[in-house]
This record gives structure tokens, C-alpha cells and sequence, in this order.
């Protein structure tokens, strides 16, 4: 079965599964951002602490080549940690994650002013995405996509459903945090609101913000995008499992006309 990324000692490195749009020699924001999540994942297990945030810093595009993450425990507290990770590409750092967790405590209070939950379609009863937008990149044809709301096609805030179907690294289950993470990064896509053909845009960034662990393989993302002044926008996204929502996603971006950024790049 295919897999984003083949274990090699101490390093992992990217398979063609592994592409993303802007090249299929290219890896994929998604790839990355749960790569580095793996290693949290990992060193949250052996601490007994849960993740709570997850901030993804992407600095440069990088190959499909090996990578090799490597670890620091910034803070040691006895009610929060602070991780770091970082993507070696041989020297080159090509992005790095921060990741809170806290301990985990016995009970939480009730919310008097919590607002009814509402139950999402099941993926069953969603859609597939048109053929040509599932080819939108070679690790994209590894992601199932079930839309209950919009579409990916057309500008406009959407949800849908995603599930990862090859292994992120050969050999290995797919956790629910790991499926999280690599839905989270879709949040721009699934929210885009503009006509790629007259702009492009860059999202070099992202965080997640958890109340919960998620529970499921499959996963959720109701996600709209908003724009300011001199070319800013925000993505916001809700992380859904098969029992509801568990996390907050926020996503900084930078549009820039096509006409200015040819004129740039001449």
C-alpha cells in the first residue's frame, strides 16, 4: 500500500505520494505539518500530557527528499510543556512546530451558556469533490473528501469531510491527531474566495487550538476565510469528528495579484 513517507533510520523520506500542487517534485504543506506532528504526538505519549495547541511555522518549499525532524523540550512544567520540532533538510530547516500540552485534570466545569450542539451529515451522505479537483495535487489523490456544505471548485466557505487513506509513514496507523493536522492544512483551500486566475495567495502559517483529542478517522473542516487591508486575510476553521467539534483552526494569508507578482518576479 502507498505511504506519504518510507522510514529510513533516523530520517523519513518522501515518497511521489508525497507531492503537492504547486509541484509534484514538491512536498505538500500537508505532509509536513503531520510529519512534525508524529514526533509530538510521540513525546506527548511518553509524558502522559495532552496536545493543546499546535503552531506550524513553513519556511521554505523543500524536495522529496529525506528529512529529519529533531526535538527540543523548551519548557518542563509540571502542569504544561512546551515542545519544538524542527524539519532538517540535511542543514536547511524547511519549518518547525510548536506544541503546548498541559496535564490532563479529572473533570471539567459545565458551560450554562454553551449553545445546543448540531449534528453534522455523516461522510457517507457527502459528496465527492469533481475528478479534476481531486488531481489538484498527488497527495491530494491519497485524501478521501466527502463535502456536506459549498464546494471546492468555487470561491466560498465549505465543509467537508477528509480521512488520509495511505499511510503518512510506512508501517504505521494514521492517529486522529495525525488526520487532523493534515485537514487542517486544507483550511485555505476549502475556504478560498478568490479567482486563482487573477490572484495568488501564500499561507505560510498555521495553529490549531484543542479542547479535546479527536476520536475518529475522519475528519471535519467547516472552514471561511476573510480579507484586510494591504493584502492580508485569515482563514478560520472548526475541526469536527464523528462526535463533534474538538479544535479551532487559524491560518494567516497574504494575496497578492498575479499582474504584481509577474511584475515582481521579472
Amino acid at each position: 500500500m502507498s505511504a506519504i513517507f518510507r522510514p529510513e533510520g533516523q530520517q523519513f523520506r518522501a515518497t511521489e505520494h508525497a507531492g503537492g500542487p504547486w509541484s509534484p517534485d514538491m512536498l505538500q504543506g500537508s505532509a509536513t505539518t503531520a510529519l512534525m506532528t508524529r514526533e509530538v504526538e510521540r513525546l506527548a505519549t511518553e509524558s502522559g500530557f495532552v496536545v493543546r495547541r499546535l503552531t506550524f511555522d513553513l519556511w521554505r518549499p523543500a524536495g522529496l527528499r529525506a528529512f529529519r525532524p529533531v526535538c527540543e523540550l523548551l519548557r518542563d512544567g509540571r502542569k504544561a510543556k512546551t515542545l519544538q520540532v524542527r524539519l532538517m533538510d540535511g542543514e536547511t530547516e524547511i519549518g518547525r512546530c510548536t506544541a503546548l500540552l498541559t496535564a490532563p485534570s479529572g473533570e471539567s466545569p459545565a458551560d450554562p451558556f454553551a449553545r445546543p450542539m448540531v449534528i453534522d451529515k455523516a461522510p457517507e451522505v457527502g459528496s465527492p469533490p469533481p475528478a479534476f479537483a481531486q488531481k489538484w495535487s498527488r497527495y491530494f489523490q491519497n485524501v478521501s473528501v466527502r463535502l456536506i456544505e459549498g464546494t471546492l471548485e468555487k470561491p466560498g466557505p465549505a465543509a467537508a469531510w477528509m480521512r488520509l487513506d495511505a499511510a503518512l509513514v510506512e508501517g504505521e496507523p494514521n492517529t486522529p491527531l495525525l488526520q487532523a493536522v493534515q485537514t487542517a492544512d486544507f483550511a485555505s483551500g476549502v475556504a478560498q474566495i478568490v479567482d486563482m486566475r487573477d490572484w495568488t495567495f501564500i499561507n505560510p502559517e498555521i495553529s490549531l487550538y484543542f479542547f479535546r483529542p479527536p476520536e475518529s478517522e475522519w475528519i471535519l473542516i467547516r472552514a471561511a476565510t476573510r480579507v484586510g487591508a494591504n493584502g492580508a486575510g485569515l482563514t478560520t476553521a472548526t475541526l469536527s469528528d464523528l462526535k463533534g467539534p474538538f479544535a479551532e483552526v487559524m491560518q494567516a494569508m497574504s494575496f497578492v495579484r498575479r499582474e504584481a507578482a509577474q511584475a515582481q518576479a521579472s
